[in-house]
């Protein structure tokens, strides 16, 4: 633990939480199979929770820093130039969200409200997370909260939960772009942008990627596809086939159309539709534009997705992503960094990587 230590001990000006934040994240890289406070003091046997609990609420430390120096450490660990490509890089951002269920409803952001992971709405907190995925490995480096606007209502709630005074509605498509921008502006890399979902995207967050020259692909929906093909070809390229995939347009499990006109913007703009093999699941379709227009750097980006969703599965199952038991916003952005700061340093400083290569 001793790079660890090195890595985060002077985010920690006192003696105390400095030792807690170490037996906190020994806690999180154990067998054991509960992840809570009260478990992780047990574990190093503290006299009780209250240490552990006292550094995810009051202690005073800055969670950004942190989530700062996680960051570099990741992109220290991962960032692989293109051959020959500048600036350019292979690495594919990819964002994601998760959903957190829970009983109450004084959690920070908690709300019924709908959950794209299990495909229906929840009492639930949602949580948004950017990933890195490169050739050496995979690790997610950055987290938000998302918080519906009747928190920001509820002003009295919003203090139960120690939200900042402050604190105004952000959009996931939003907080996806405040992610990615600390990325870009942390160094001259130029990483794919990848989008698995629809609502994690808006035409702000595609203008602003365009504006910078980033590479992307965001994932549409069948509305945005149709408008985006003549009549008629929509048709053709989404229905799939009576008996799964024959002869024709669906003959190949990836297709890509050239877009045109004044919506396709001053850099080569591709529809990316990907056939699936069962009939009964429907086509997908990605709105793409890059420095490359092969198709495999398209898929290649489209595939970065399910690698981060395996990684997050990780961080559930073996760090403790959603064991923890606070309620105050400030609790969720420490215990959900240090969970993402665990699954990295283990990734990376014990060479055992989430090395899953991102197929062509």
């Amino acid at each position: 633990m001793n790079e660890l230590t090195d890595l985060i001990s002077h985010r920690f000006s006192r003696a105390e939480p400095r030792r807690l934040v170490i037996s906190y994240m020994e806690g999180l890289l154990s067998s054991e199979l509960r992840k809570t406070a009260f478990a992780l003091a047990s574990r190093a046997r503290e006299v009780g929770p209250d240490g552990m609990q006292r550094l995810l609420r009051t202690a005073k430390w800055d969670a950004d820093a942190v989530r700062d120096d996680l960051r570099a450490y990741v992109l220290r660990n991962t960032r692989v130039p293109a051959a020959g490509q500048g600036d350019r890089d292979r690495a594919v951002l990819v964002t994601a969200q998760q959903t957190f269920v829970k009983k109450g409803r004084h959690s920070a952001g908690t709300a019924w409200q709908y959950s794209s992971e299990h495909g229906r709405m929840e009492n639930c907190q949602i949580g948004l997370f950017l990933s890195y995925v490169s050739e050496h490995g995979t690790s997610v480096l950055d987290r938000e909260l998302y918080l519906p606007r009747e928190w920001l209502r509820d002003r009295s709630r919003g203090m139960s939960a120690v939200l900042p005074q402050r604190a105004q509605y952000a959009s996931k498509a939003r907080l996806n772009q405040q992610m990615i921008a600390r990325v870009l502006d942390g160094g001259p890399h130029l990483p794919w942008v990848s989008v698995p979902e629809r609502e994690l995207w808006d035409e702000d967050l595609r203008l602003w990627l365009e504006e910078r020259g980033v590479p992307y692909v965001l994932k549409l929906n069948p509305e945005d596809t149709a408008a985006l093909l003549p009549r008629g070809m929509a048709d053709d390229l989404l229905a799939p086939p009576p008996g799964g995939r024959t002869a024709g347009v669906n003959t190949l499990p990836w297709q890509t159309v050239r877009l045109r006109g004044p919506a396709a913007g001053r850099r080569a703009h591709w529809l990316l539709i990907h056939q699936p093999t069962a009939p009964s699941r429907r086509p997908q379709s990605y709105l793409c534009a890059g420095h490359s227009t092969t198709v495999t750097e398209f898929i290649r980006a489209v595939r970065a997705q399910a690698t981060t969703q395996r990684c997050l599965a990780v961080l559930r199952r073996e760090v403790g992503l959603d064991a923890y038991q606070v309620r105050t916003i400030t609790g969720w952005y420490r215990h959900t960094t240090l969970s993402l700061l665990a699954h990295a340093f283990r990734s990376f400083s014990q060479n055992r990587p989430l090395r899953e290569p991102v197929h062509t």
